[in-house]
C-alpha cells in the first residue's frame, strides 16, 4: 500500500533534455505513475497541468519503441469506477503489437497517512471498496488475457487481503512484472514459506519460543505456516501482526513498519526467547528504519534478543533455532 497519495509531492515534469535522455540512452522499461488517464484528472491527481498529456507521451514511446510499466493508485470516489476502467482500457491499448508501448499496469490502493495535506477529501479504502475494485478490475483481466495474451493489469496483493479474500495462485501473476509494487509479492512468500515448512522435524531438543514481527495486513495470511510450525513438539511461534500508528495506518504490510511501530506494538507483550526481525522493515542497505531509528537504538530497547530474518528459509530456521 502506497504510504503516500497522489498530489502529496507530485514529481517534477520531465523537460525537453530528459526526453531526449530517455530517447538517446534507451531508459526503458521505465515505471510510470499514471494513477489516471483523463487528462483533467491525471492534472488533478498528480498537482501539474503538464501530466494531462500522458496519452501524446505514450505514443512518443511507442513511435521510439520505448516501453513503460504503470502503477495505478486508486482514490476512492476520486480515480476508481467508470475512471479506473477508462485508464485500464486506455493502457491496454498501448499494449499490443510486437513491441507495447505498456508493458504492465499495477492498481494499488491509496495509503492515507497522518502527514497528508489538511482538507484533501481523500477517503481510505476499506472492505467494501477492495472487494469492488477486484469485482471491477477481474472481468478486465480475462478480457485482456483474450486480447493480449496476458492480464496485463494486475491488483496488487493487499487489495484481497482487505477485501478478505484468498490471494490468486502464483501463475496469475505470469512473470511477476509488477512485483516492486506489491503484486505478487506478498503471494510468491506465502509459497515459500509452504515450501520452507513443507519438511520439518517432530520435536526439538530444547523448547523454544520465539516471535515473529509482521504487519496487521499479512499476519491472518500466514497463520497457516505458523501453525504448522506450531506442530513441531518444544517450538512456539508467536506471530506478531502489528499496526503503523507512525504513518496513521492499521493495516500495513511489514516493510512498512517503523521503529516506533515495533516499540509501541510490542510493548507489555510476551516475546519468548528471541524476536524475529523480516529485513524487509529496514532501509535498503542500511541498518535503519524507515522513522530513521537505527536497528541498534530499538534492539537496545527491547526486552529479548533480536535477529534480523531475510526470506522464508531464513525465517524458519531461526524459528528451528538455526545459527544466528
Amino acid at each position: 500500500m502506497d504510504p503516500i497519495h497522489p498530489g502529496e509531492q507530485a514529481p517534477p515534469a520531465l523537460d525537453a533534455a530528459d526526453w531526449q535522455r530517455i530517447d538517446e540512452q534507451r531508459l526503458s522499461p521505465l515505471f510510470v505513475s499514471v494513477h489516471a488517464t483523463d487528462p483533467e484528472l491525471r492534472s488533478k491527481l498528480l498537482v501539474n497541468p503538464r501530466a494531462a498529456l500522458l496519452l501524446e507521451q505514450l505514443a512518443w514511446f511507442r513511435e521510439r519503441q520505448l516501453q513503460i510499466h504503470a502503477q495505478v493508485v486508486v482514490c476512492p470516489g476520486v480515480n476508481d469506477g467508470a475512471a479506473l476502467e477508462r485508464t485500464l482500457l486506455d493502457l491496454a491499448g498501448f499494449a499490443g503489437g510486437d513491441w507495447p508501448a505498456v508493458l504492465s499496469a499495477a492498481v494499488v490502493p491509496v495509503g492515507l497517512t497522518r502527514y497528508r495535506p489538511d482538507g484533501d477529501g481523500l477517503v481510505p479504502v476499506d472492505r467494501a471498496c477492495a472487494q469492488r475494485v477486484i469485482a471491477q478490475v477481474e472481468p478486465l483481466q480475462t478480457r485482456f488475457q483474450q486480447e493480449l495474451g496476458s492480464r496485463f493489469a494486475w491488483l496488487s496483493d493487499e487489495w484481497y487481503l482487505m477485501a478478505g479474500y484468498p490471494l490468486p495462485p502464483r501463475a496469475d501473476y505470469e512473470d511477476l512484472p509488477q512485483e516492486g509494487n506489491g503484486v505478487g509479492s506478498i503471494r510468491s512468500f506465502l509459497e515459500a514459506m509452504d515450501d520452507a515448512t513443507a519438511q520439518l522435524p517432530s520435536a526439538l531438543p530444547q523448547p523454544r519460543r520465539v516471535s515473529w514481527v509482521v504487519g496487521l495486513l499479512v499476519a491472518e495470511a500466514l497463520q497457516p505456516a505458523v501453525d504448522r510450525l506450531n506442530a513441531v513438539d518444544g517450538l512456539e511461534v508467536l506471530l506478531q501482526g502489528l499496526p503503523s500508528p507512525y504513518w496513521g495506518q492499521d493495516q500495513v504490510v511489514t516493510g512498512l513498519l517503523t521503529g516506533s511501530d515495533l516499540l509501541e506494538g510490542l510493548s507489555g507483550r510476551d516475546l519468548g526467547d528471541e524476536l524475529l526481525l523480516p529485513a524487509v522493515m529496514l532501509r535498503q542497505g542500511a541498518p535503519v528504519f524507515l522513522d530513521d531509528q537505527t536497528l541498534d537504538a530499538v534492539a537496545a530497547q527491547l526486552p529479548v534478543p533480536l535477529r534480523l530474518v531475510q526470506g522464508a528459509d531464513d525465517i524458519v530456521a531461526a524459528c528451528l533455532g538455526g545459527p544466528v
